[in-house]
């Protein structure tokens, strides 16, 4: 097996954490390289672990998103109802099963964070109650219920399959694009084609309605363009939200193109200039990149273990944390 490269990138999470903490940013993407090795230094596995927390909240959006993919990619050619029940079931199996995992610790047992759940409310709390497990799954219910009476679910499982043109990119390299000499990731749920030739990024929303940035959704239609070679005028942007059942519509994405670019440019070179080497996007010197002043951050920051910020109490993040 090849070496595992540690590839510089952008992406609208990553430029969010730089922004909030850069030493965040050098134990998520440069501390905690390598820590899954068995000669890992004790903080680079200590780093490692705490990249894999996730909060019950977090946990909640993950699996949603991830059985809805699924489902859309075993649909059959023909058109079917939404198998409302099913991804319910299924979303509330594995968020129990994820919950038992981080609960009986089987992170630490089997010595493997990265296969077993370590949820936040577990690790820096005292847990996840009765009560914050049963509003999980309440939410889980209304959005599963929502997601199938959604007119977009609906034409998602009615339409020709061959419509579904990008559905969740499944691989590391599938959500990956460059963009001015950066790489970029990004990854729509779900891409459809209309009788007209547009293409429709849906993107479904477990939490609460919150407005839109539009240089982030730009991002989104320039992975479509490159990926379906189609204009970014012919993209349009939907952000539905499970909870509420609201829809919000961005039609004009190239509006949000410039201010796109300039982000990943301005990250870019923060970020680098940061480096010690930067052909092989190492660094070096961990006080190039320094520990917010704004310690409310830390409060729902998973590496607050290792900078020693553990006074405040914690508060697990939102599911759109990452």
């Amino acid at each position: 097996m090849a070496d595992l490269q540690n590839e510089f990138a952008w992406s609208w999470s990553r430029h969010r954490t730089f922004y909030e903490c850069p030493r965040r940013t050098y134990w998520r993407y440069y501390g905690s390289w390598g820590g899954w090795e068995s000669d890992a230094s004790k903080d680079s596995a200590l780093a490692y672990r705490l990249t894999q927390l996730k909060s019950l909240a977090m946990l909640v959006g993950e699996s949603f998103h991830n059985v809805i993919g699924e489902r859309l990619r075993m649909r059959s050619e023909a058109p079917s109802p939404v198998p409302i029940q099913l991804i319910r079931d299924e979303v509330e199996r594995r968020l129990l099963k994820r919950v038992r995992e981080s609960r009986n610790r089987d992170w630490e047992r089997f010595g493997q964070p990265k296969q077993y759940a370590i949820l936040f409310e577990d690790y820096y709390g005292i847990g996840v109650s009765a009560a914050q497990q049963d509003a999980a799954l309440k939410q889980i219910g209304l959005c599963a219920d929502t997601f199938g009476r959604s007119s977009y679910a609906r034409r998602s499982f009615a339409i020709p399959r061959k419509r579904l043109r990008i559905i969740d990119p499944p691989g590391f390299d599938d959500a990956k694009m460059v963009v001015d000499g950066v790489t970029v990731f990004a990854k729509p749920d779900l891409v459809v084609e209309d009788e007209q030739g547009m293409l429709h990024i849906v993107d479904w929303k477990t939490g609460r309605p919150s407005k839109a940035n539009i240089a982030q959704l730009a991002v989104y239609g320039l992975y479509v363009s490159e990926k379906l070679g189609a204009p970014i005028e012919n993209v349009v942007a939907h952000l539905v939200y499970l909870v509420t059942g609201e829809a919000d519509r961005y039609a004009n994405l190239r509006e949000g193109v410039g201010e796109a670019q300039r982000m990943i440019a301005t990250y870019a070179a923060d970020v680098r200039d940061r480096l010690t080497d930067i052909p092989n996007n190492v660094a070096g010197d961990i006080e190039q990149f320094p520990m917010t002043t704004n310690t409310v951050l830390c409060r729902r920051c998973n590496f607050r273990e290792i900078c020693g910020r553990l006074d405040d109490a914690p508060t697990p993040p939102p599911d759109d944390e990452d």
